[in-house]
Formats: structure tokens, sequence, C-alpha cells
């Protein structure tokens, strides 16, 4: 069955659990910046926990080039030495490549090169991926976010390129409302498609019920391609619990 999961803090977590989520999504570039003590408390959490934190989301911190003149191999590298290391003790599977800032083609900078830039980086991703038994899955993010891989289909092309066994696909709903591509991305993807982001597109919050957004027919699409993945909340809302909960029954619903 599809897991259902939310993109929040670990303060989050246990109650997350008794809703009926099935794991939790963290940033990744927070929990690297984390001194060992306050991480270890984060990782105490989560051992505490019914349920872990099997995706990471913020894959980058925005200081950290992957396309442009700055781009430093070696700081990538001990980043994610660490980073990837601290998600697989809590338990992670799948980490989300969006990092818009990161990935930001500069003015002027030639964007075939960047293409380029971010292939290369994918390949320097896949060691500490299969190091670490992840999965890195490449987001699409809206235009107004990043100049760069705005479709579902341009990551799906990027991933069939490389051909790496620890590169993927992720599908983000608000993103691709937002660039008019429909769920048809997704069946296209097929099994590179390894993890799913949805929120009700106005206002980028969390789902509910009679929000106006076609869940039913998300879920028949990933079905579809017998996707077993993961589906993250991935918005704002304004009270956690109620909107927590609201999320959980119209999306448990939906995956049936």
């Amino acid at each position: 069955m599809i897991k259902l999961g939310i993109c929040t803090g670990v303060e989050h977590i246990g109650e997350l659990a008794d809703i009926g989520f099935d794991y939790i999504e963290l940033g990744l570039a927070h929990i690297s910046e984390l001194s060992d003590e306050e991480f270890e408390k984060v990782a105490q959490a989560v051992d505490a926990s019914l349920i872990k934190a099997e995706a990471f989301n913020g894959m980058l911190p925005g200081t950290l080039k992957v396309v442009g003149d700055e781009v430093n191999a070696q700081a990538i590298h001990d980043y994610l030495d660490k980073a990837f290391a601290r998600a697989r003790r809590l338990g992670g599977r799948v980490v989300v490549f969006g990092s818009g800032r990161s990935r930001a083609v500069p003015e002027g900078f030639d964007t075939a090169k960047a293409w380029r830039q971010i292939s290369n980086f994918l390949r320097m991703a896949e060691r500490h991926a299969q190091e670490n038994d992840l999965t890195i899955a490449i987001e699409p993010l809206r235009a107004g976010e990043c100049n760069i891989m705005n479709f579902v289909s341009e990551a799906t092309l990027m991933a069939s390129l490389i051909q790496m066994p620890h590169i993927a696909v992720l599908g983000d709903t608000y993103h691709m409302e937002m660039g008019s591509e429909p769920f048809s991305a997704l069946t296209m993807a097929g099994s590179l498609l390894k993890h799913v982001h949805v929120a009700n597109v106005m206002g980028r919050k969390y789902p509910k019920e009679g929000d106006g957004e076609k869940y039913d027919e998300l879920f028949e699409t990933l079905r579809g391609i017998g996707y077993d993945g993961r589906v993250s909340v991935e918005g704002g809302c304004d009270d956690f619990s109620r909107d927590a909960r609201d999320a959980f029954k119209v999306l448990n619903k939906a995956r049936g």
C-alpha cells in the first residue's frame, strides 16, 4: 500500500503516528546543520516513535551550489557524507533533490552547461546514495522557484539518461498544477517515480475534503503504474493537529 506522510518538524512525529501517518518527512539541510548533541536528541525522538523519518526534503543548503561558477566538488562530497549518514540513521529511504537555490542558473550562464552540471552532480551523489541505501528523487520546481528542471517530464528524461540505480523522480502536484502539467506525466515516469508531494494548490495548504483537488485521480494514476512508494503532504497549515487529521482523512480515503 502507498504510504502517507507529512513534511514537518520532528516535534510532530508522535502526533503523526497517532493520526495514522506512516512516516515523517524532515528537512535534510536543517538536520545536517545540527550539532552532534542536537542531532542525538532528534535521533532519540525518532527512535521512540512508531514511525521513522523515511523521507527528507531540502537536500542541499542554498549556499552549496551545483550550478554556476561556484561549484565546489569537495564541499559537496563532504556535505553529502554527513547529511546522508544522518538521514540513514533516522530511517531515511528517499531524499528529495529540489534545492532551487542550489541548482538555479545564474544570469548569463550557459544553460546547456547548467544541465550538464546537474547531471554531473547527480552522478557524484549516486555514490553517497548507494553507500547509505538511499534514493535521490529529482523534484521539478515551478518556474517561479527555479529557472531549470520545471517539469516531471524533464526530471524523467534526466534520470533516464544518466541511468543510475539510486537516481529517480518526484512528482509534486503543486508544481505540476502551476506548470499545467497533467498527471499523465507521472504515468510516463513509470518505475522511475519514487516519491510524491501533494497539497491543495490554492494557497499551497494541507489537503482537506472538498477543496477542489483531484486526490482520487492522483491515486488512481499512481495505482495504474503500480506505484507503492510514499506520498507526502507538503504545504502550509493553520492548525497543525486539525489540518493534519483532515489531510490524513482525505488521502487515506483516496489511496483505498
